[in-house]
């Protein structure tokens, strides 16, 4: 017997923990064998629709369906509800598809508006607004309806608000492609451009043959419908699942790997096209790169299982983190055991740079001599972090004192010397330093040559590399030899890289189609300084486009993130200015507080309220609780202060987030990941800002460290997928928005 096919709504509803797993047993079951007696599968007398039936979950609770035969049988989720709410509700609510642009979805049956019950989804009226403003969207309501699909109720109601915020908070109940669409043309989209993002197929037809189309649906087929869930804009809020395990990581888990199977028309689009070379997408956080990455990378293993397949970022916790995703998403992966064979291999861009190493062999010592002047095969050892202040130390007595500086010194290593295999004073005297911003004299430069080889001879005689030369030899290695150890290479958080990482990276694969593929963000550049990719090798100009459309944070928490930035320029890896205006969220939520405490035992109090009142409410799983901090002092001394509250947190290390607790974190550890609910604690002018003085030898460096630093505030805040509250004690930071919500 054919196993049914189980089609789930993302905006279902949300479950506990021992409801949701009896939820999983009851589908999985449904979907071995609907006729099993003890599902209890039956029709509803006097339901809105036919097809809607009931199926029993436990004593209490049961789940609303929808049964589909067509070649198959599939049974489309309503949701779980208590045992007569789930009756009442299916008196007045249908499975339909849209009659423009083919896309199903639940609706409610006109009988039940008109006797004035409530609909399972309600969707609100506008508030009373003041007389004589414009309209928001400039359209008239048949126009929304035959461009899009957008039904005439939704259009007549969108059509009246004068208000931004008072339809996005509309747009928030409404299915998300129509809330998207909604946001999207208000903010200035034309329906072509809107259809083209959400992959919206409709039919061309006239105002008011469209309004006739729903006054007056055509019959659909069980078969026309089940297929109406292929669509990629379907996909947005629905899901075919199949096997137990799916459904236990959507229904279980929830939004935290919803993603995996919910994935949205404008990041399919990146997943499935080809290109001739490069290509790049940007966008900020939220915006779905990573999983952009994680499913393309599926897909080019799945078309050639015996390519070399490499995924890699700039930190070991997120390619660890990329590689649970890779995982999960598709356990029938095949994963490499080693850089170069067939399959998905997923590492760190210096663990990869380690591995190039550790294959070379003897050879190595050329491409050392190449990049450092002296051959040499000791290259597994790091230089230890001190060692550029003992190169000042020894060498720096000519250096001025404003570039006594690690800061300085290590970037014009990074930046001009390694990437030019700059391995001569001679050499270094007459080297292009674009972009540097201090100017250096003849004299400068010898006296940080002087400094430069002293820390050279030191990693000689210690028999290390730091991890930019251990890059820059790699990828001279590949050069030199013409290895070439992938098929496709795949970069997510591409905004960190350093030269030498990018110059490794067009080493590893040859120039192909699809041969590497960019996720960055540059509002989210916390390491590395500003870059052009074509200056090493990689031309993506022409062959980019920047993410605008939120999954993960609601509107409210991503317009406090983006305040962060408000009014600083940004540059993405072309070398165009790049810019957060018109990123978009159809989700909704409380607005972020903002609160001041006397000092800082009040604020670890409030913290242990906070946090202990998150975990009482079960609003989500404790370990989708983050609190968020500038660095490791911070971390351990709120890890004890809580915990001396009563509060059980832990500080989150290595490795993935654990069940069970919240958890406290640096702003650093915190990229790639994301919770529920997020507490920014002591954004206070002594916390963050941090380390910037190390900068001030240059305006430029200095704004740029600065930068860094707003670009962290920014990644912290933009954490938060539903709830957000920042604390401070004595004064803010510099960097906290002017306006702040909830002071």
């Amino acid at each position: 017997m054919a196993e049914a096919m189980i089609i789930y709504p993302k905006q279902g509803t949300k479950l506990d923990g021992s409801l949701a797993r009896k939820t999983v047993a009851f589908l999985d079951a449904l979907a071995k064998d609907d006729s099993t007696p003890g599902l209890h599968i039956e029709p509803i007398q006097n339901a809105a629709d036919p097809r809607a039936r009931t199926g029993r979950v436990d004593l209490q609770y049961r789940a609303l369906l929808f049964k589909l035969t067509g070649d198959g049988t599939a049974y489309v989720l309503h949701g779980i509800y208590n045992h007569d709410d789930a009756y009442e509700i299916a008196r007045k609510v249908r499975l339909t598809m849209n009659p423009i642009n083919g896309l199903p979805g639940f609706d409610e049956v006109p009988e039940a508006a008109a006797a004035g019950v409530a609909a399972p989804q309600p969707v609100a009226a506008p508030a009373a607004e003041p007389a004589g403003r414009p309209p928001v969207l400039d359209f008239a309501a048949d126009d929304l309806t035959a461009a899009l699909g957008i039904p005439p109720e939704v259009a007549e109601q969108a059509v009246r608000f004068t208000d931004r915020e008072a339809l996005a908070a509309y747009a928030n109940t409404l299915p998300e492609w129509q809330g998207l669409a909604l946001l999207m043309i208000a903010d200035g989209e034309a329906f072509s451009t809107v259809a083209e993002e959400l992959a919206i197929f409709r039919r061309e037809t006239t105002p008011s043959d469209a309004a006739a189309a729903f006054r007056e649906p055509e019959p659909v087929s069980d078969q026309e419908l089940i297929d109406s869930f292929d669509q990629p804009a379907a996909r947005m809020g629905f899901a075919k699942l199949s096997g137990s395990e799916q459904l236990r990581r959507v229904i279980v888990e929830g939004d935290f790997s919803a993603w995996r199977i919910f994935l949205h028309p404008q990041q399919r689009r990146w997943v499935d096209a080809d290109w001739k070379g490069p290509y790049r997408i940007g966008g900020g956080a939220g915006t779905g790169k990573t999983v952009v990455v994680v499913h393309r990378a599926a897909r080019l293993a799945r078309t050639n299982p015996a390519a070399p397949v490499l995924v890699t970022t700039f930190t070991t916790n997120l390619a660890d983190e990329l590689g649970r995703s890779l995982k999960q998403l598709d356990p029938g992966l095949g994963f490499a055991g080693a850089l170069g064979e067939p399959g998905l291999f997923v590492r760190g861009i210096d663990a990869v740079a380690s591995a190039v190493l550790r294959s070379a062999g003897p050879e190595v010592a050329d491409a050392v001599a190449a990049v450092l002047g002296v051959g040499r095969a000791e290259v597994f050892a790091r230089t230890e972090p001190g060692a550029w202040r003992q190169a000042i130390m020894v060498a720096g007595g000519g250096l001025e004192e404003r570039l006594r500086r690690q800061a300085f010194l290590q970037a014009e290593y990074e930046m001009v010397i390694l990437p030019n295999a700059i391995t001569t004073e001679a050499e270094y005297l007459k080297v292009p330093r674009p972009g540097r911003g201090v100017r250096l004299a003849r004299a400068a430069r010898k006296a940080v040559w002087a400094v430069i080889d002293a820390y050279r001879r030191a990693a000689r005689q210690a028999g290390s590399l730091d991890f930019a030369e251990a890059a820059a030899v790699a990828a001279r290695h590949l050069d030199a030899t013409g290895r070439r150890l992938a098929e496709h290479v795949l970069v997510d958080e591409g905004q960190d890289f350093k030269p030498t990482h990018w110059q490794l990276v067009r080493e590893l694969v040859g120039e192909h189609g699809n041969d590497v593929f960019i996720a960055e963000d540059p509002h989210q550049r916390i390491y590395g300084q500003r870059l052009v990719l074509s200056q090493y090798g990689i031309q993506t100009r022409g062959r980019s486009r920047v993410l605008k459309l939120n999954y993960r944070t609601t509107a409210q928490n991503l317009a406090w993130a983006v305040s962060v930035l408000q009014g600083e320029k940004f540059v993405d890896s072309d070398g165009e200015p790049d810019s957060v205006a018109g990123y978009l969220s159809a989700r909704s939520g409380p607005t972020p507080r903002v609160e001041a405490l006397a000092s800082l035992a009040a604020e670890l109090d409030r913290a242990a309220e906070i946090v202990g009142g998150w975990v009482a409410s079960g609003g989500c799983a404790p370990e989708a609780i983050g609190i968020l901090v500038r660095d490791r002092a911070s971390r351990d001394r709120v890890v004890s202060g809580l915990s001396g509250r009563g509060v059980d947190v832990r500080a989150l290390e290595a490795g993935a987030i654990r069940p069970g607790v919240p958890v406290v974190l640096t702003m650093h550890r915190a990229k790639g990941t994301e919770f529920a609910k997020v507490l920014l604690f002591d954004v206070s002018a002594g916390s963050i800002p941090m380390g910037v003085r190390d900068y001030d030898f240059d305006d430029a460096e200095y704004a740029d460290a600065l930068l860094r630093e707003r670009s962290l505030l920014y990644v912290a805040a933009s954490r938060a997928r539903d709830e957000l509250v920042v604390t401070y004690a004595g004064r803010p930071s510099e960097l906290m928005p002017t306006t702040t919500a909830g002071d």
